[in-house]
């Protein structure tokens, strides 16, 4: 017998946004050229062994439902304001609202792809503000 307000098997505990958070970044800043490397590596052993190049972190691990909210994302990803003179606001709630009304999220589930969603695009705005300030500094 299962004890009451027990996680089901395959669901999403609380807390998760930091490792979501954590793949997303490594997504975004590591992992197409890592798996260039690994290309090279591959082709030329001799050149570059497969010990050298780089693996995701233990922390960036990539789980099987990060995919759903990394597919929202891309879906919502150009819902925000831009700036005349450059820069991203955060995607706005009725983004979020009218996606999850499509596809039948609500109730708690809202609260957590909310949650998670707000994660990921605050790495996003983190990300773009890191290069903005990058090419401001050449």
């Amino acid at each position: 017998m299962r004890r009451p307000r027990r996680q089901e098997t395959g669901r999403v505990r609380k807390g998760r946004n930091k490792k979501l958070a954590a793949a997303f970044r490594y997504d975004l800043e590591r992992n197409g050229q890592n798996q260039w490397l690994a290309k090279i590596a591959a082709e030329f052993p001799l050149e570059l062994p497969k010990e050298k190049v780089p693996t995701r972190p233990e922390e960036a691990r990539a789980e099987y439902w990060h995919e759903f909210y990394w597919t929202a994302w891309e879906a919502l990803r150009f819902d925000r304001q831009y700036g005349a003179m450059g820069g991203e606001s955060p995607i706005g709630f009725l983004a979020y609202d009218a996606y999850a009304r499509r596809y039948g999220i609500e109730g708690e589930a809202f609260e957590r792809f909310h949650a998670f969603m707000r994660a990921i695009d605050d790495e996003w705005l983190i990300h773009v503000d890191g290069k903005a300030k990058a090419e401001a500094d050449k």
